[in-house]
């Protein structure tokens, strides 16, 4: 069913743009005759030629790859792929895809052509209700900047800018620094250990500098359940960081062996223990794990508004790859659920 439905989507998105839009007549801007809903499974190629219509001709094959990877194992990844069509056509699609924790990724909406483009705000009210109807706590989204059109939309609809990120990478082999963290120890984790994990995490998010308008806004179970899902998860690359017998911090690192690099998904240490160039010593061990695994490189993300934790980054020997605006929505509350 999936790769039959991804082929599709290669064959119609070679098409998007050209015969989609010539597929229907000119219209004088009166949409009564446009229906919003979930895409029934005969289009559900066409959405999703749409939403990647404006990928570079040379990446789109890589956001089918990450299409594929991501929705493998969901008994039902489209649900909330909603469109708007006329008739028998796909003139508008967005996606909230959701994800582990309560959470879900938007992919933007898209339309066949201009003379569709207000029919995108409605496209997202839409997809934000179908989301909090499913559960969802957070919807989330990231875009090359703030200015373009995808998050002045995003923006109307009640998304917050909520920070930038600054992607790092450090290639294996041109590490700055040795790992010296023979003062640390590095315990791997176990599942029966989840309280234990779940606490320690809370702990070094105290003071924390990255994104801080997520503070309080997520269950701390949901926050590791999307942790787990991010790369291939396994216990032993979750770590422990403990300092004289007791619990300093913690490394949680997850493996994509499809793109020969390691991500470092989350580092902390608690407040208490800072100060003491710990957070170095993490860094370091990190950065052996993954040439240990044999992969190129190890990859992470910061908010790039937290100066202290990119300066020993790049002292590690990271460097910048690319950069993205975050932006989100919380439905948690009812004064920030999207009206019905």
């Amino acid at each position: 069913m999936l790769a039959s439905l991804i082929i599709a989507v290669h064959d119609n998105s070679a098409r998007c743009g050209t015969s989609f839009s010539a597929m229907l007549p000119l219209m004088s801007g009166d949409f009564s005759s446009i229906d919003y809903g979930p895409v029934p499974p005969n289009l559900q190629a066409m959405a999703l030629s749409l939403l990647i219509s404006q990928e570079p001709p040379d990446e789109k094959a890589g956001r089918l790859k990450a299409i594929i990877a991501s929705t493998r194992d969901q008994a039902d990844p489209f649900s909330t792929l909603l469109a708007a069509t006329d008739g028998p056509n796909v003139v508008g699609a967005g996606w909230g895809q959701r994800l582990p924790g309560q959470t879900a990724l938007i992919w933007p909406p898209r339309v066949i052509d201009d003379r569709f483009e207000e029919l995108t705000d409605r496209l997202q009210e839409e997809l934000d209700i179908e989301l909090a109807a499913k559960g969802v706590q957070i919807a989330q989204t990231l875009l090359p900047n703030i200015e373009d059109a995808d998050a002045r939309r995003l923006i109307r609809c009640g998304y917050e800018h909520a920070a930038d990120l600054l992607y790092l990478v450090s290639v294996v082999g041109r590490e700055r620094a040795e790992d010296s963290s023979g003062e640390l120890d590095f315990e791997p984790f176990r599942e029966d250990q989840r309280l234990r994990l779940e606490g320690l995490v809370e702990r070094t998010y105290v003071g924390s500098l990255d994104v801080p308008a997520l503070d309080g806004k997520r269950d701390i179970n949901d926050v590791l359940d999307g942790y787990q899902q991010t790369g291939e998860f396994a216990p032993e690359r979750w770590l422990f960081v403990r300092a004289n017998g007791k619990d300093v911090g913690c490394l949680l690192l997850a493996d994509h062996p499809e793109l020969q690099q390691c991500e470092l998904v989350y580092m902390g240490i608690v407040p208490e223990a800072r100060g003491n160039g710990f957070g170095a010593d993490v860094t370091a061990h990190a950065q052996t794990l993954a040439r240990r695994a044999r992969r190129e490189r190890l990859v992470l993300a910061v908010d790039a508004s937290n100066d202290p934790a990119i300066v020993a980054y790049v002292e590690a020997g990271f460097v910048e790859w690319f950069r993205r605006a975050v932006l989100l929505k919380s439905f948690s509350s009812a004064a920030n659920l999207p009206e019905a």
